[in-house]
């Protein structure tokens, strides 16, 4: 690629992005419908400004990095007070709508690819179903922030969101690491898997605790923290084990420094006034500033517009069946999303629509359909023709609905 056209390329990547979520504020319709289109009009199906090919050689270390740095400002978004504090909703919310949607979409998958389209295999339905399990915390942040949503249900929606993206991810990875290494059989795959979030769990707590105590690069530390990150992921991949999973760890002990060194202070402390702080968090350290957090999600925000216009790059339209299918799937997690209806009875009319409201597929689902197909999985490419669609789909019918409630309540208003 021409070191100029690399350069406009990034600049655009930039304006377009920022345009977009713009865009977004005006109009409620989400920054990344905006950010495909631009890459459909650019790439091979629109007017051929560039091509897959084109960007062949970057995809594979963007994809990586992105799915770092996302899982990474991911853990920012759990805050371990909050989850404790809304373990009995949130949780149990998250974990029944993920595991529903997993068997329900991955299920139908196989089902309409083994009896209606030539046959798929088991693995394929596992990262259909996990890959568009979680609701897309790229999509529900923006929206609850647009729509002015605080307390309790912010919280519960904005936390579910960070949970199914990490467990998208683990499990997404998971199959993955089933595939490229071989192992099948239950007892074998627990033993590797359990092996392998061991040692990234132990790596990414240990890198956590270091980077707490030693603290030492107060005035770069920004870009120091994520050349560290990248260490850590080196560091856990050559070990045997898992690197996204490593930096999870990372950022949770991060963003959790300030409660977690109040507690070891206390548990050191004799005093029970002592402990009583500890407990509120008021002994500990923060060991990042709102301002590096925010050049976090800057950078997360920077890959999200790439990797968005590079999915309307690889947007294919000219697949019918992916188009079905992907639409089918579509309205099927719409559906899904529905039947969490029996677990917000305690919440008010409006507050439980919109938690039936929001259901978007998003970044992460891009992200893990490309590391899929660098693993070299059969079908891939189909597979990620389905995800985009669905992706697609399922952020227009979100936002529709979103919109339909929007209009209802402001009529009540009046």
């Amino acid at each position: 690629m021409n070191v100029n056209i690399a350069l406009l390329s990034i600049s655009l990547i930039a304006i377009f992005g920022f345009l977009s979520e713009i865009l977004f504020r005006r109009t409620n319709i989400p920054d990344v419908i905006f950010l495909i289109i631009i890459g459909f009009l650019i790439g091979p199906n629109g007017y051929g400004f560039t091509s897959p090919e084109d960007l062949s050689s970057i995809a594979p270390v963007v994809t990586t990095f992105t799915l770092l740095i996302l899982i990474f400002d991911g853990a920012f978004n759990i805050n371990l007070s909050s989850l404790i504090r809304e373990f009995s909703s949130s949780l149990v919310l998250t974990i029944y709508n993920f595991v529903l949607s997993t068997l329900v979409v991955g299920g139908i998958f196989y089902y309409i690819q083994e009896f209606h389209l030539g046959g798929t295999s088991m693995m394929a339905a596992l990262v259909i179903g996990f890959s568009l399990a979680g609701v897309s915390s790229s999509f529900v942040i923006p929206i609850l922030n647009q729509i002015r949503v605080g307390g309790k249900l912010f919280s519960r929606l904005a936390l579910e969101s960070a949970l199914t993206d990490v467990f998208c991810i683990v499990a997404t990875l998971s199959v993955i690491e089933v595939y490229t290494t071989g192992i099948f059989g239950i007892q074998k795959t627990l033993s590797y898997l359990i092996e392998l979030f061991a040692i990234a769990g132990f790596i990414g707590v240990l890198g956590g605790i270091v980077w707490i105590v030693i603290r030492v690069f107060e005035e770069q530390n920004y870009i120091i923290t994520i050349a560290y990150l990248i260490l850590l992921y080196l560091a856990t991949e050559s070990f045997g084990g898992n690197g996204p999973i490593a930096a999870l760890f990372f950022g949770l002990i991060l963003n959790n420094s300030k409660q977690l060194s109040s507690i070891k202070e206390g548990i050191l402390s004799r005093s029970v006034e002592e402990k009583k702080k500890a407990v509120r968090g008021d002994l500990g350290i923060e060991v990042t500033s709102a301002s590096e957090e925010k050049f976090y999600h800057l950078i997360s925000f920077f890959l999200k517009s790439f990797f968005f216009i590079y999915v309307g790059i690889l947007l294919d339209i000219t697949d019918q069946t992916a188009l079905v299918v992907g639409g089918i799937l579509s309205v099927l997690i719409m559906v899904v999303r529905m039947a969490s209806m029996p677990l917000t009875k305690g919440m008010a009319g409006a507050q439980r629509k919109l938690v039936n409201a929001v259901f978007a597929r998003g970044l992460a689902a891009a992200v893990l359909i490309q590391a899929v197909i660098q693993a070299g999985m059969p079908g891939a490419d189909y597979l990620a023709r389905v995800v985009y669609v669905v992706i697609i789909g399922t952020i227009m019918l979100s936002s529709l609905r979103v919109f339909i409630l929007r209009l209802s309540l402001a009529k009540k208003d009046k």
